[in-house]
């Protein structure tokens, strides 16, 4: 293990910047918090006149470090790099920290650190000021201690977490281009649907009806024709014992899927008639008005978790899939549709199954169609969902090696080595 040195042995701290007879009206790149990406990395396309700096914002230049010094930006790890900064100088919000590298110390080695998770929690540990307008200050990086690794190491390991960081951004790129396209598959289905080919219906398949083109082959109703029963949840407290049966709420639901991370406990005796089989929907009934209405499905084979008084189970008859009806559920226009059912409450909105039976549904009149749409819309949330698994692997190595390479715990030669 090398020894330790402080970070302001390698980096200067909130450095004054000569900008070299720049011209005051000069366009410079300008930085808002806003623009800087938790985690790490920063997107930005706003000049401001370099004059600005007068006006008490912060001014750096390319290749230098900023870091966001107030919470709770600092703890969610707001850190760019500026060596791609357009400009040779910029601008920022006055809530960043400048670090610019010495000479002979490679600025994204000091990046990165400013990235690891001891140097987040440090931060946080010195932060000054009132409950708010916390903030980490200045002398924080006088103090903070790493390796003293110094020369090639430190852009060798520079290298090694570049080069994770590039595999982690081009599949965050996958992912949301996938997603693109699952919004838009979801559109086009429900809309079009598909013709018994496997095709979407041409323009001329479809007629006008109350909720839009639909084909001329589907049934535009109300969701009551094709729901047969709804049930309601247990409203049993709950408490944090794993010794019953875990309890969905209606944070459970998140993006038309289930969340288990976060459960509460019932007797099994009380709860046992309330756990989820395979493709039941449940629909949340109660919340806040942005996100009441969600809906996820139990895809698994085995008995699920029950589920609480604010969601409901609603149970199709044998002209609809529950797996449409989730998807139908889920698509953004409906979701604002059946909003105009919720009535107010104390602190909340409530839609019931009554109200809720009253939205329209366009149904395709066959269950292959059904199928098949169902069948088209999963192959895509496949994909996603192995990118996503990709990318926390990716991750998870990128954590691992940022521990053992900038603290030293495991020389970068000898982790080149064993890659080549």
């Amino acid at each position: 293990m090398p020894d330790s040195a402080k970070l302001s042995d390698f980096a200067f701290i909130n450095p004054a910047t000569e900008t070299n007879g720049t011209a005051a009206e000069a366009p410079v790149a300008f930085i808002p918090m806003a623009a800087v990406v938790e985690s790490g990395g920063w997107r930005s396309t706003e000049n401001r006149p370099l004059s600005d700096a007068r006006r008490g914002y912060t001014l750096f230049q390319r290749g230098d470090v900023i870091v966001a010094k107030i919470t709770p930006c600092f703890e969610n790890g707001k850190v760019a790099l500026l060596s791609d900064l357009e400009t040779e100088f910029g601008l920022g919000s006055t809530e960043f920290h400048v670090l610019r590298a010495k000479p002979g110390h490679d600025p994204r080695f000091i990046y990165h650190w400013t990235r690891h998770p001891a140097f987040l929690r440090a931060g946080e540990a010195s932060m000054t000021g009132s409950a708010g307008q916390r903030r980490v200050p200045a002398g924080f990086f006088e103090r903070f201690e790493i390796a003293r690794i110094t020369g090639a190491p430190q852009g060798l390991i520079a290298d090694i977490l570049d080069a994770i960081d590039d595999a982690v951004f081009e599949t965050d790129a996958v992912i949301e281009k996938l997603r693109t396209v699952h919004v838009g598959i979801i559109d086009d289905l429900l809309t079009r649907g598909l013709a018994p080919d496997g095709s979407p219906r041409k323009p001329f398949d479809l007629v006008d009806t109350k909720v839009g083109p639909r084909p001329r082959t589907w049934t535009v109703e109300n969701l009551g024709r094709f729901v047969v029963g709804a049930e309601y949840g247990t409203n049993l407290s709950l408490g944090d014992s794993s010794a019953g049966i875990p309890v969905l709420r209606m944070n459970n639901i998140q993006d038309g899927e289930f969340d288990l991370s976060d459960m509460k406990y019932a007797p099994a005796h009380a709860v046992d008639r309330f756990r989820l089989q395979r493709n039941d929907v449940l629909f949340n009934r109660t919340n806040s008005w942005e996100h009441v209405g969600k809906a996820a499905i139990w895809r698994r084979d085995e008995p699920g978790p029950a589920f609480a008084s604010y969601l409901v189970r609603l149970h199709c008859g044998d002209a609809l899939l529950p797996e449409f009806l989730h998807l139908w559920l889920n698509w953004a226009p409906v979701q604002r549709a059946i909003r105009q059912f919720a009535t107010p409450g104390v602190q909340q909105v409530n839609i019931n199954p009554t109200n809720l039976r009253r939205a329209l549904i366009a149904v395709p009149d066959t269950l292959d169609e059904q199928r098949a749409i169902i069948e088209r819309v999963n192959g895509v949330a496949a994909a996603i969902e192995d990118h996503r698994r990709e990318r926390a692997k990716l991750s998870s190595l990128r954590e691992g090696l940022r521990d053992d390479l900038l603290t030293g715990r495991k020389p970068v030669v000898a982790i080149r080595e064993a890659a080549e």
